[in-house]
């Protein structure tokens, strides 16, 4: 099958490349454009815009997990139906206004960016022009996309035990009630519960400035006295380090996840102190 993949026109792969950019933004600390990626973010992923209606039905297409094969296929089936009431004729002029506004207002090095479910996202831009394709080719990519749906999420087994024990190792003073909450694990909780009955991009967004934010407050006190003349400590703020970056491949934020970041927000306010 000979198909070419526009990631320019794919709007899952603008709003990875979007985030990543952001990341990179926010790592450098250039707040003007921390301030545009997300103003044009909002405009180009508003709740009334066929670009976020589409993303919403390429994270069912790739993001659905552990389901049954008859579910995928409705999920699927529902996918083609919803997609066919769109004006198409709008939704390439909206294209066509995000990739000029990403192009000028933030950088054409945007759609560079490497995201890590790439061929995912190219198989469901196929989804969307199967018209283009074979009856072959397109059965033999349904298929494809409901392999993925219905096999188990992917888990790295050391995250549990890393969750609980390693965190623990270094912050005295912290319970797993938390405490009195910081604004910044509300605001974490907050977007997750709502994330829950809905989109998840704010909380994607979030998620992602809160992790660059996490991972500067350890390189930048990772050389303190404290932290050196401990080597169990130090070597395990260097797992947890490794964890913050093992978040860029993550799909969905789950229940485990959440507990970890709240811990390593705690973390961080400890090691500033």
């Amino acid at each position: 099958m000979n198909f070419k993949h526009n990631k320019k026109r794919n709007p899952a792969f603008i709003f990875e490349a979007l985030t990543r950019e952001f990341a990179k933004a926010k790592l450098h600390k250039d707040e003007k454009k921390i301030n545009k990626i997300k103003s044009v973010m909002k405009e180009v992923f508003n709740k009334e815009s066929l670009l976020y209606k589409q993303l919403r039905l390429y994270k069912a297409l790739t993001e659905t997990r552990e389901v049954d094969y008859l579910t995928a296929e409705k999920i699927i089936a529902e996918v083609h139906r919803v997609f066919s009431t769109f004006d198409k004729k709008a939704l390439y002029d909206e294209q066509t206004a995000a990739i000029h506004k990403i192009n000028h207002e933030v950088s054409p090095t945007v759609f560079q960016n490497y995201v890590s479910n790439y061929k995912s996202l190219a198989s469901a831009f196929q989804m969307f022009h199967d018209d283009t394709i074979g009856v072959k080719d397109r059965v033999l990519l349904e298929r494809k996309l409901i392999q993925e749906m219905v096999k188990p999420e992917e888990k790295i087994q050391e995250e549990e035990p890393v969750d609980e024990i390693v965190v623990k190792t270094f912050i005295k003073k912290f319970n797993n009630t938390f405490g009195s909450l910081m604004s910044e694990q509300k605001t974490l909780i907050s977007l997750y519960m709502g994330s829950l009955d809905s989109d998840d991009t704010e909380l994607k967004m979030f998620v992602n400035e809160e992790l660059e934010r996490l991972k500067e407050v350890i390189k930048e006190n990772i050389g303190i006295q404290e932290i050196q003349s401990d080597k169990q400590m130090k070597e395990n703020i260097g797992k947890v380090y490794g964890l913050l970056e093992g978040f860029r491949t993550k799909r969905e934020l789950v229940k485990e996840d959440l507990v970890f970041i709240l811990k390593a927000q705690e973390l961080a306010k400890e090691i500033q102190e």
